[in-house]
């Protein structure tokens, strides 16, 4: 896929890639951080400034090797 002057080549088995930590744990944070603004309750449990450290979290998931998804090992 070609955006401008950037050529953007996705992994092999791009549909699979729910399946690896750093995309479930992005995911999850998402919601959170949606969550968090309207839940109350959410408030409780989640001191302010946690988006920053989750964040970090989900970077570090993202730089360990993550088991093979299909024949690609994205």
């Amino acid at each position: 896929m070609k955006i401008g002057p950037l050529t953007i080549t996705l992994i092999e088995d791009w549909r699979q890639c729910w399946k690896l930590a750093s995309v479930t744990l992005s995911a999850l944070l998402g919601i959170l951080a949606a969550a968090y603004e309207y839940l109350p309750e959410l408030q409780q449990y989640l001191p302010a400034g946690w988006v920053k450290w989750a964040f970090l979290v989900v970077l570090v998931a993202r730089l360990i090797r993550q088991a093979s998804v299909g024949r690609s090992g994205l």
